[in-house]
């Protein structure tokens, strides 16, 4: 942000390098709020590290069989060896760890195998199937439960794997409908389901669940009998992009973040119950941000908005229209050197005491066209003539 200096009424500019930096914003101070950071040094660390040692594997099946001869694996000294020959795996009966280096060991292993496994609901009927990887004769935990179901009791979620076998596995299965999403004109535009203990139960969906880009006026529905079909009207969410607007927004936080254009959190906050003039909406990656600053934005999750209105609504306090404002023509307007020029709010009102000084440079970044005079933005709520510049 630029710096200026205000005598009797005028603004003069304190360093034309600084003018062209940002934009003043009008009527208000941003404050830094000063956070004490202290800083510990680092404890250096004192523990050696665990033995590194070499140990020769040879790898055995279940009856002592050897899979594959000796070779030369490390690790750490005690640790349990894990390693196997391609097509195999360590098996849960094996116990070998890592020794003294130069130890030879022997490492039972078992071959990998694939096996078939059902979900079977309350009812007998089939909810999903699916092929899982383990050694034969290990422990294998399910962990892929089908969506609404739940685990008879915990045991079921382990089997003990063996080669030709096929599982069916117990689970009781939820209530469930299927939820259609449509746009007003009854365009579909997903689909998902929902689950619950029994019909009449209330369920909320959730973010994931809505169609990528589309919101909804509410998320909570009642579960009706299995295998029915709700439909939800949903709406595009708003795209990404800056919107012109006319407000003032307050802080509802003990202390809300500054963000820059991409959303990324600055170092200077503002407090709560504080109150800022914005003349831009933002809404990027799904999230909404207003601006109280030339490159500053706070988050709507931290603001009450108190009023605002796009730059093309009427005003009732104005007794002119403002056309929509545009992005500026230019980078910056440098006033007239026969005198002071006046600020005109966003209503075109003239801004009382508020002018600035001759041949002075200002940053901006909106022009619009009111009652048929064209004006450049110079602050938040700052306007300047074009009559007024060179």
């Amino acid at each position: 942000m630029f710096s200026i200096r205000q005598y009797g009424g005028v603004i003069l500019k304190k360093s034309t390098s600084l003018l062209l930096s940002g934009i003043l914003v009008s009527g208000m101070v941003l404050g830094t709020i000063v956070t004490p950071v202290t800083v510990n040094a680092a404890t250096q660390a004192t523990t050696q590290a665990d033995q590194t040692v070499t140990n020769y594997v040879t790898f055995v099946d279940a009856d002592g069989n050897t899979i594959s001869p000796a070779k030369a694996y490390q690790g750490t000294k005690g640790q349990k060896i894990t390693v196997a020959p391609d097509g195999y795996t360590s098996s849960d009966s094996s116990k070998a760890t890592f020794g003294n280096d130069g130890d030879s060991k022997s490492v039972v292993v078992t071959k990998m195998i694939s096996v078939k496994v059902n979900y079977v609901d309350q009812n007998g009927k089939l909810v999903n199937s699916e092929t899982v990887n383990g050694g034969n004769g290990n422990d294998y935990k399910l962990t892929n439960l089908p969506a609404g179901c739940t685990w008879d009791n915990d045991t079921e979620q382990t089997i003990n794997l063996v080669e030709g076998k096929e599982y069916n596995v117990p689970v009781t299965k939820k209530v469930s409908n299927t939820v259609i999403f449509k746009t007003a004109d009854e365009t579909e535009v997903g689909r998902t389901e929902i689950f619950g203990d029994k019909a009449g139960v209330k369920v909320s969906l959730t973010d994931a669940q809505l169609p990528e880009g589309y919101t909804t006026t509410s998320k909570d529905l009642t579960l009706q009998n299995e295998g029915n079909t709700q439909f939800v009207t949903v709406t595009k969410s708003a795209a990404d992009g800056i919107i012109p607007i006319k407000g003032v927004v307050k802080v509802t936080v003990p202390l809300a973040h500054l963000y820059d254009k991409d959303g990324k959190v600055l170092s200077r906050s503002l407090s709560k119950d504080s109150r800022w003039q914005t003349n831009n909406k933002m809404v990027l990656n799904g999230v909404t941000y207003y601006q109280v600053s030339t490159t500053e934005w706070l988050k709507l999750s931290d603001i009450l908005v108190e009023g605002s209105t796009t730059t093309n609504d009427k005003d009732n306090n104005s007794s002119s229209a403002d056309t929509t404002a545009q992005k500026s023509d230019v980078r910056a307007v440098t006033t007239k050197n026969t005198g002071f020029a006046q600020i005109y709010d966003d209503n075109g009102k003239a801004i009382v005491n508020l002018k600035l000084g001759p041949n002075t440079p200002w940053a901006t970044d909106l022009m619009k066209t009111q009652n048929g005079v064209k004006m450049y933005r110079v602050a938040t709520n700052q306007w300047i003539k074009v009559s007024e510049i060179i």
